[in-house]
Formats: structure tokens, C-alpha cells, sequence
């Protein structure tokens, strides 16, 4: 098909949104900037076209059938527009609906078809992200800057930061071919190793793997046992959590939402300190620009134990529920 007659050529982009959609090489249809677009910029919201208050895997044809006898004739030409990967009619509504929704709500479970979001790829380091939904919409952002005619990403799946190509491969179906995903490359070889070692940082910081699940990721058992039981001194909690931003700042991976998330907890940790030393060099240490910087400051307190490891360990073990 003349990609000029295409029916995603007729999907509607939210007003002023700097955003054209277009097919790609080799991955079917994906947004593209139509201007240049500046690191933490709104790149689009969008409402949706339609919801549906159920878990996705209660959603049956007819809930979806329901929906779109309750939109006008023009809304239900933009759903009939959509095609699986891009080329063929979907044979289930459902099916339609589904790869092109997002959850606005998990208790309650809502879910939302959203037509243009929907066409935006994956990469493993993206240019764009979708944080968690507002105000019954989607919003994009822009986490650097994106040169117009860019294609705009976002990931797929928010842990993928701590998994390897490997894994990732496995939980997307398809393959990616981002930066990360070129296999055999020195950056895809030194990015698995980053992002396994961002996984094992949080493992000993947070005492659980992704999901909370308990796992073998870190090899010494007697230091995941003590990591499993919140008992992490501050200094080492401190340089983790530190050396887990450095590595995403390397890996391509930092931006403000990753900061605002973290930060104040980071923050909370170099204020706990009670022994004059080490509080010094925890407040020099995320007194410093660059996430780098800042942990290569924190390791001078590597093996220093602290006057409120004990409460500190004490007040999580409790706050987790753990014996005191």
C-alpha cells in the first residue's frame, strides 16, 4: 500500500503536538518529531478514545463493541483505522483494542484505547517517556533533547533497565535494535554488564530482586543474606544506591523522572549519619554535580560503620515487617 493512502495517515495527533506519524524500515509504523523537541519537554497528552473499566484480561470483543457504539461515527472510523502491525484488519476488536491500550487505573482497573501513543516504538534507551497516567490521559516527555525528523521512543517495560539483552528479548517477542540490543558490540557487551550490575545494587539496597522476589543475582550468600535482612550498613546502602545512578547516567538511562523519584530518598540516607566523619563525606559526596562524581566521593566510606546503622536497619526491619 502507498504509504500516502495508509489509514494511520488519517489517525488524529492531539492539536499542537510536535508529532508526525510515519512508516519505518524496519519496524513498522513509528511517531517521528516534526520539530526539534527540548530534553523535558511535553511532547504530546492525549485523551483517550475511549475506556473500559475491567482487568485486561476480562475484557472480552463484546465490552469493546459496547464502547464504540457509544462514540460518534467519526471516533469509530479513527479505532477501525488501526491495523495489526500496521498492515492487516485485526480479526478481534479485543485484539485491536488491546495493542492499543494503556492502564489508566489499577484499582480500579481502567484501561484506555490510546491510537497515537500506541504508535510510538521501543528502544531500550529511549528518547521519550510515559510516566504514570493523570487527569484520565497519557502524557509524553522528552528525557534528552530529539532533532527534528528523530524517531521517538519510549521503553516498553520499566524494568528493563536492570535486565540484559537476553531477558529483554525474551519478555518483548520482537527484536530490538536499539543501541543496547546490537549484539556483540562493545556497548552491548559493557551495557549488560551495567544494567546487571544496577540490578544487584538495588537487590542489596532494597533486599529483593525485580518483583520483590527473592533470587540468586548476588553470588555471596552471606552478603545477600544480610542484604535480604535490611542489614546494609549506611555507608554501603549510601555507595549502592549511588553507584546504581552512576550507571544509569552512563548507561543513557538518567533523567529527571529517574532523579525526582530518587534523589529524595538518596538525600534522606546522607542525612541519617551520625558519626561526624562520615557525615562529611555523605554531604560532599551528593553535594557533587554528576552522579559519577558523586559516588566516587561516597566510596571513602567503604567499611566505615556509623553510630545509627543499628536504628536505621532497626526502623526498615520494622517498617517491612521483619523481626526486630
Amino acid at each position: 500500500m502507498d504509504n500516502s493512502d495508509h489509514p494511520y495517515q488519517r489517525l488524529q495527533v492531539p492539536k499542537d503536538a510536535p508529532v508526525i506519524l510515519k512508516a519505518t524500515s524496519r519496524k513498522g509504523w513509528g511517531a517521528f518529531a516534526s520539530r526539534a523537541i527540548k530534553k523535558g519537554a511535553l511532547i504530546m497528552k492525549e485523551q483517550p478514545l475511549f475506556t473500559i473499566h475491567k482487568h485486561q484480561d476480562d475484557i472480552k470483543d463484546r465490552d469493546v463493541l459496547a464502547a464504540l457504539q457509544r462514540l460518534t461515527p467519526t471516533e469509530k472510523e479513527q479505532f477501525l483505522c488501526l491495523r495489526d502491525k500496521g498492515i492487516t484488519l485485526f480479526r478481534f476488536v479485543n485484539q485491536a483494542f488491546a495493542e492499543n491500550s494503556f492502564a489508566l487505573s489499577t484499582d480500579p482497573p481502567i484501561h484506555g484505547a490510546f491510537l497515537i501513543h500506541s504508535r510510538i516504538n521501543h528502544s531500550c534507551i529511549p528518547n521519550a517517556k510515559i510516566p504514570e497516567p493523570g487527569d484520565n490521559a497519557v502524557s509524553s516527555f522528552a528525557v534528552r533533547d530529539i532533532a527534528k525528523g528523530e524517531e521517538i521512543t519510549f521503553c516498553y517495560n520499566t524494568d528493563f533497565q536492570c535486565r540484559t539483552r537476553a531477558d529483554r528479548h525474551r519478555e518483548l517477542r520482537f527484536v530490538c535494535e536499539c543501541k543496547a540490543c546490537q549484539l556483540g558490540t562493545p556497548f552491548q557487551k559493557a551495557s549488560d554488564m551495567r544494567r546487571l550490575l544496577i540490578r544487584g545494587s538495588q537487590y542489596l539496597t532494597l533486599g529483593v530482586d525485580l518483583k520483590g522476589e527473592k533470587s540468586a543475582i548476588i553470588i555471596d550468600r552471606n552478603l545477600r543474606r544480610v542484604a535480604e535482612n535490611l542489614l546494609i550498613s549506611l555507608s554501603t546502602r549510601l555507595i549502592y544506591l549511588l553507584l546504581g545512578m552512576a550507571l544509569l547516567e552512563e548507561e543513557g538511562l538518567m533523567d529527571h523522572f529517574q532523579e525526582e523519584r530518587m534523589s529524595p530518598g538518596i538525600l534522606q540516607i546522607a542525612g541519617m549519619f551520625a558519626t561526624e566523619s562520615n557525615m562529611k563525606i555523605a554531604i560532599l559526596a551528593v553535594a557533587q554535580e554528576t552522579w559519577l562524581e558523586k559516588f566516587c566521593i561516597a566510596t571513602k566510606l567503604y567499611g566505615q560503620a556509623d553510630r545509627a546503622d543499628r536504628e536505621v536497619s532497626a526502623a526498615l526491619r520494622s517498617m517491612h515487617g521483619l523481626t526486630v
